[in-house]
């Protein structure tokens, strides 16, 4: 068993996997034990040809299997042993002396079962130009806090994942989210430091509208099956005592959820007893509330994706919800492996 595993998330990241891979291994340089192992989605680019060039273990996921996030981590896990394991997605770069700060914490607090720093996010356009940044993406200031759950690059304690399931292969979204409240419900801590940790080069859309929903956000996202996951996560956190951290986040869409819910109910109970007028009252409301937000916001073309967005929440809430997710164990994927 090795010391470190650290797996790299990837899936058509060949513009930015070089120094992705070369910021891991400056990190580990002199960290004895350790492995890189990336697990890629089915690129059709050249990240796998570039990874390959490097001495790190590739495990390249067939297109035909389901493939997320949550996927590229479970299996990083299954083609790994590190006592500690850190996953790292493709967009993002390492800090050189994350590890040094962050493993004489994990080894001197047996209870802590997963770390992350600072993250500095980097948006971006089309073109490449730089449009924002946040050198503090999840707002650790200067001091350290336990938290619930953490998101993107996290260091986490194999045993501990052993214990508690790991990650769902079959989740498209909020996977560490739903990791992290299972992890706190079995009694261990998890915290965020104020160490730099990584750089995220995302892509950035809301400039094209002022509450940054935009046609091309609410595609990608149906076509990663986001909004189904938001009721999975909710039906696989049944009996979890801290499932109010995460209705609290999606607070306005389930509150919308239900407005959705009652219009539907209005619709039906108008044509079964025939009288429309239930439906016709929920209907004048929520335009009389779509013309107000357009009023406010001079802007009726981001009011609609609003709506239409939270819809797609809504629909996303109710259906995930009772579409059982599959157990980890059913992932049973052949990928292609190439060792160093």
């Amino acid at each position: 068993m090795h010391k470190l595993s650290v797996v790299l998330i990837t899936r058509n990241e060949a513009q930015k996997i070089v120094r992705g891979i070369e910021s891991v291994l400056k990190a580990i340089t002199d960290i004895p034990d350790t492995e890189v192992v990336l697990v890629d989605s089915a690129s059709t680019d050249t990240t796998v040809d570039i990874a390959r060039q490097y001495p790190i273990t590739v495990v390249q996921l067939p297109a035909d299997a389901f493939l997320s996030p949550s996927a590229g981590r479970y299996m990083g896990f299954q083609y790994s042993d590190g006592q500690y394991i850190y996953f790292l997605d493709g967009d993002m770069w390492l800090d050189e002396n994350w590890f040094h700060k962050a493993l004489p914490m994990m080894e001197a607090n047996k209870q802590l079962a997963a770390l992350a720093g600072r993250c500095h996010e980097v948006c971006f356009n089309e073109s490449g130009d730089i449009v924002s940044e946040d050198p503090d993406r999840f707002q650790v200031g200067e001091k350290k806090h336990a938290v619930r759950h953490l998101g993107q690059s996290v260091l986490y304690r194999r045993d501990v994942l052993t214990e508690v399931g790991g990650f769902n292969p079959y989740l498209s979204n909020e996977e560490e989210l739903e990791l992290g409240l299972r992890i706190s419900a079995a009694g261990y801590e998890l915290q965020r430091i104020p160490e730099p940790m990584t750089i995220h080069h995302t892509q950035f859309y809301s400039q094209e509208n002022p509450s940054g929903i935009t046609w091309r956000q609410i595609q990608r996202d149906c076509k990663l099956g986001r909004y189904i996951a938001l009721g999975q996560v909710l039906r696989l956190l049944q009996g979890n005592p801290f499932i109010g951290e995460y209705t609290g986040l999606y607070k306005r869409e389930l509150l919308f959820s239900g407005i959705y819910f009652l219009g539907a109910v209005a619709l039906v109970l108008g044509v079964l007893m025939h009288k429309p007028l239930y439906f016709a009252l929920w209907l004048i409301v929520m335009l009389c509330v779509f013309v107000l937000r357009a009023v406010i916001k001079r802007n009726i073309n981001d009011t609609g994706l609003y709506f239409f967005d939270y819809l797609l929440c809504a629909y996303g809430f109710m259906v995930g919800f009772w579409k059982a997710v599959p157990p980890a164990s059913n992932y049973q994927v052949k990928p292609e492996v190439y060792k160093v």
